[in-house]
């Protein structure tokens, strides 16, 4: 008899196979292209969206309940269709103070050149922001991406460059959260103050090589965060008192 671990390979096989054969529109990518979009293979998307789809509490009311319990946090609803579809909201001690349109992942698979699937998706979940930067060059690209707050892996909010704002409010990226650089810029800075603080001295900028500075000495320990629920975890990890969370309603 099948263990569970055999059981759920399979099936995820399967849907991956089905999925494929869809038609998605695909894009010719290099594999070093979908990796710097924040693409992920097919199949490590499936299974995280069946086990989100099962875990209560990634909607509007989870959103508002969080914000309740926590000093920042950063709601994404990456939503194709809907009145807050596209739309990045942040909370502060429970009070609304930003609300700009965005661009997620197209949501689609994505052949690379190599024959290699891929998924240009935003993973849902709840998550505690890794890295931050004031300038971040993509090398892939060569594209700026100002202000950059990675959460999970290569996804990251950032600044998009003005070409692509018409697209905002559009699922437009391969992964990333896109928004203007205004807005960009209160979204690092504010979760710089759930940190050591914003002010010179409460932090330090590190070149990480060209077009990269990277802000350090500025994270705190806080209670990791589950993905699927939102509950604190008992283990602490650095990073900053803020919570990033991408539903979709």
């Amino acid at each position: 008899m099948m263990n569970f671990l055999s059981r759920c390979s399979l099936f995820i096989f399967t849907i991956s196979i089905a999925t494929f054969s869809t038609g998605s529109k695909a894009q010719e990518l290099t594999d070093e292209q979908a990796l710097a979009e924040g693409m992920t293979p097919a199949e490590m998307f499936l299974f995280s969206e069946m086990r989100a789809v099962v875990t209560p509490g990634l909607s509007s009311a989870g959103v508002l309940q969080a914000s309740q319990a926590h000093r920042l946090v950063i709601a994404i609803n990456k939503a194709k269709e809907g009145p807050t579809a596209q739309t990045l909201t942040m909370y502060e001690n429970g009070v609304e103070i930003l609300r700009e349109k965005i661009s997620t992942g197209r949501e689609q698979t994505e052949n690379s050149k190599s024959g290699r699937v891929y998924f240009s998706t935003t993973p849902k979940g709840y998550f505690r922001p890794t890295k931050l930067y004031t300038d971040y060059m993509s090398y892939t690209w060569k594209a700026q991406m100002p202000n950059a707050v990675f959460f999970i892996g290569g996804i990251a909010i950032h600044a998009t460059n003005e070409e692509s704002y018409s697209k905002l409010g559009t699922r437009a990226s391969g992964g990333c959260i896109r928004t203007i650089k205004e807005a960009s810029l209160v979204i690092r800075k504010k979760i710089m103050e759930t940190g050591r603080g914003d002010q010179p001295g409460q932090f330090r900028l590190v070149s990480e090589g060209q077009g990269r500075r990277r802000v350090t000495n500025n994270s705190v320990s806080v209670a990791q965060i589950n993905r699927n629920s939102g509950a604190l975890l008992r283990n602490f990890v650095e990073s900053w008192d803020t919570v990033i969370i991408v539903y979709e309603e």
